[in-house]
């Protein structure tokens, strides 16, 4: 309908944009809200019955701004039941600001997920621990224990938001507990199956790869993003800073923290020996992404480059992809006749042969590694510990030998 054949517009409503907007006041303070809805006059009618349950309900002192308009910068007080999906879409778009892009992705797919199951339609109001009991019980079909925790530590923190800004009266993240895991996989390679997987690698910079990452324990994405100008060859160390998607893409790591890692002999040999074939590429400007949806600008020359081994045909891109290195290792493992564990195990076996044959000391270890604490050392290497810890009190005890001896 034609503004003009509205006639007059009964008080405190207007129009604002093609909308209908009502304007009220509180304490003397103007307040004007767009209600989203055209001029027809069902909706004008619409409006002025709300405008006079506001007028009503700030006279009586009964007022709820959220309730009215859960969405204004104005509101205020407990907000009105808002469907489960609309919230997870509120929560998705504030936490588009704290993580990043990868991990915002995983967030929407586990919400989704949450919404499908749960019911998306249904309020905030449903949300109770008999309610999200029964959730539970659809969550864990056909998904791992691994994946089941995981996807609960994103509808935790998603309870535990709207609890913080009162869609819902108590903080429910403390309902859905994790599930029992079983032991880590770790599957280490020996030191024979290292050296015959390498004896069967022909092409330099795939051998180059798979030793520093056997014996320096950093992450395949780790590797992956590595460059030159992170390489310290006099202290024999590597600056680790970035890491890579799955596919192409940089980031910082996965605990967005840097680390030096020292470099065993072979490590070093290795670098030294890809330092011929990629040293002298040149110089190019990569976007690395940050926590927070922002950037910041390196200027790289990575020290694995696809180029150097498939010169006629090749990508664009001037690192490796996590999933590169995957074909790589398997079809290292079918030629050398080595049983097949993923890549991720050749860190799991810097980890073991540095607890078995080295003693190392665990903090040390875990620093190298780009663990937070020894936590995580103990909880998936703890098998490997406590043989070493027998080795270690026999050690104690010839140390106390030779002291009494004296």
């Amino acid at each position: 309908m034609a503004p003009n054949e509205l006639g007059k517009l009964p008080p405190g409503i207007e129009l604002h944009g093609g909308s209908l907007r009502i304007v009220f006041y509180i304490n003397g303070k103007r307040y004007r809200e767009s209600l989203g809805l055209g001029p027809t006059k069902q909706n004008i009618n619409f409006a002025k019955r709300k405008r006079e349950a506001i007028l009503y309900e700030v006279k009586i002192g009964t007022f709820n701004y959220a309730g009215h308009f859960p969405n204004s910068r104005h509101a205020f007080g407990k907000p009105k039941a808002i469907d489960i999906e609309t919230l997870s879409k509120m929560f998705l778009k504030q936490k588009a600001f704290d993580v990043r892009q990868s991990t915002l992705q995983r967030y929407e797919w586990v919400l989704r997920d949450f919404c499908d199951l749960y019911g998306g339609n249904r309020t905030c109001e449903t949300l109770a621990p008999r309610t999200l009991a029964h959730f539970k019980q659809d969550l864990v079909v056909g998904k791992s224990a691994r994946t089941i925790n995981r996807n609960l530590v994103t509808i935790n923190n998603f309870l535990s938001w709207l609890h913080k800004m009162e869609y819902v009266p108590r903080d429910l993240s403390k309902v859905l507990t994790r599930v029992k895991e079983s032991e880590s996989d770790i599957q280490p390679f020996s030191i024979d199956e290292i050296n015959k997987a390498l004896s069967y690698c022909h092409q330099l910079q795939h051998r180059n790869m798979i030793t520093l990452l056997v014996y320096s324990g950093i992450r395949t994405g780790e590797l992956c993003a590595l460059a030159w100008e992170d390489v310290d060859f006099e202290n024999r160390t590597i600056h680790v800073r970035r890491s890579t998607y799955d596919k192409r893409g940089l980031k910082t790591t996965k605990t967005d923290k840097e680390r030096f890692v020292d470099l065993m002999p072979p490590a070093l040999e290795a670098l030294k020996a890809q330092r011929h074939l990629t040293y002298l590429y040149p110089t190019k400007e990569y976007e690395v992404e940050l926590p927070g949806n922002t950037y910041r600008t390196e200027k790289l020359r990575f020290v694995f480059n696809p180029k150097v081994v498939r010169k006629q045909k090749c990508s664009d891109h001037d690192y490796y992809g996590k999933r590169a290195l995957i074909r790589i290792w398997t079809d290292l493992c079918k030629k050398a006749s080595v049983t097949y564990r993923n890549q991720y195990q050749l860190r799991h076996t810097y980890a073991s042969w540095a607890i078995t044959y080295a003693n190392v000391n665990v903090s040390y270890l875990a620093q190298q590694m780009g663990h937070a604490n020894i936590t995580m050392i103990a909880k998936v290497y703890g098998k490997w510990l406590k043989e070493s810890n027998k080795k270690e009190s026999d050690r104690v005890w010839r140390e106390l030998e030779r002291a009494q001896a004296k």
